[in-house]
């Protein structure tokens, strides 16, 4: 009787799986559909790079996937996402960093500029913008992008960054002075 049991339980659970794969995919496309613009806009505002900014946004969700069941509040998927895409984008510079300086990379790194709306002057600044953030050190680089461009709060920066709030604001106050320097402006 008890290995009967056993098999009523495995064919259960086996016929239960699929629906809560099935549930937990759709649960997954809906995610991807409400956050994978902001997912994609944070990756590039850090990164400035469109060639890496679909692999960030992959390897986000999929992570998701691994991890949706330990989000227990659905207000705290947005803060997740932020968080792991801060984590990916990190990483990439820092491996884009050491790849340029031991000369195994051609790429020039700066943000390519398309908008056919901008102006001369516009096009200028933002690439003297990107190699100033590019010329100081990754973290400066994503606090000063989550403040000024995300326009996150120090404590939000902070949290996304894994720092105290007193280390964001060294490294905020790192990329301002480059950027202001970068820019011509006091």
């Amino acid at each position: 009787m008890a290995g009967s049991l056993r098999h009523v339980v495995a064919a259960s659970v086996r016929s239960q799986r699929p629906d809560s794969d099935a549930a937990a995919r759709q649960r997954l496309d809906e995610l991807f559909k409400e956050h994978a613009a902001y997912v994609a806009r944070l990756a590039y505002r850090m990164m400035g790079r469109d060639g890496d900014i679909d692999d960030v946004v992959q390897d986000v969700f999929v992570l998701l996937l691994r991890h949706i069941a330990r989000i227990r509040q659905p207000d705290a998927v947005r803060a997740w996402l932020a968080t792991t895409t801060v984590r990916l984008a990190r990483r990439r510079l820092r491996v884009k960093s050491l790849r340029l300086l031991l000369g195994l990379s051609d790429d020039a790194g700066l943000a390519d500029v398309r908008d056919g709306g901008s102006s001369p002057d516009e096009r200028l600044a933002f690439t003297a913008v990107h190699a100033a953030l590019e010329s100081v050190g990754v973290n400066a680089r994503i606090a000063w992008t989550l403040r000024y461009l995300e326009e996150e709060r120090i404590e939000d920066v902070a949290r996304l960054c894994g720092c105290s709030k007193r280390t964001a604001k060294r490294w905020i106050a790192r990329a301002q002075c480059a950027v202001k320097e970068a820019i011509g402006r006091d």
